[in-house]
């Protein structure tokens, strides 16, 4: 009787262990396919990561670059940004294991100014760690009629936030 409990208890905990595995092993694993939750575009140059990015505009011709910079390293990391036919750019410098958001107020900012931002297109701007090879984004150009973006147009920026490079 003993040994017979003891084969029933076995065989139901294979049971359950099967049936609790069993759609894994013919589902695909979603997680494995990380896909972007958000209106802007990530890469990676080096040991930087560029989060979130996209431009807002008013009325088209200038953008403001809205962006996070997260150093995943144990030291500080210059992160040059560059954008525009005449190769315009931007050094600023992403401390140890820190972020440094871009765009918003109180923060650095990078006011693109040319004619092919316009709401709706996209448009490249090319990220850099040092030595590192340079990421180029399709960047997103939004306008500030979008509720998350409407502190977040040129004007808006400007009043609060003086340009500045880290």
């Amino acid at each position: 009787m003993r040994k017979t409990r003891i084969a029933v208890a076995g065989m139901l905990g294979i049971a359950v262990l099967v049936g609790l595995a069993g759609c894994d092993l013919f589902a695909p694993q979603e997680t494995k396919y990380i896909t972007e939750t958000s209106d802007g575009v990530s890469g990676t140059t080096g040991q930087v990561f560029v989060g979130n990015a996209v431009l807002v505009t008013s009325d088209g011709g200038v953008g403001n670059l809205v962006a996070t910079l997260v150093n995943t390293d144990e030291s500080s990391h210059h992160v040059t940004v560059q954008y525009g036919p005449a190769n315009t750019t931007q050094e600023f410098t992403v401390e140890a294991g820190d972020s440094l958001q871009l765009g918003t107020p109180g923060d650095s900012i990078v006011l693109v100014e040319d004619p092919d931002v316009v709401a709706g297109a996209l448009f490249p701007v090319s990220f850099q760690q040092a030595d590192t090879t340079a990421i180029t984004l399709d960047v997103p150009v939004l306008t500030g009629a979008q509720q998350p973006y409407s502190d977040l147009t040129p004007e808006k920026v400007k009043s609060s936030t003086l340009p500045s490079s880290g």
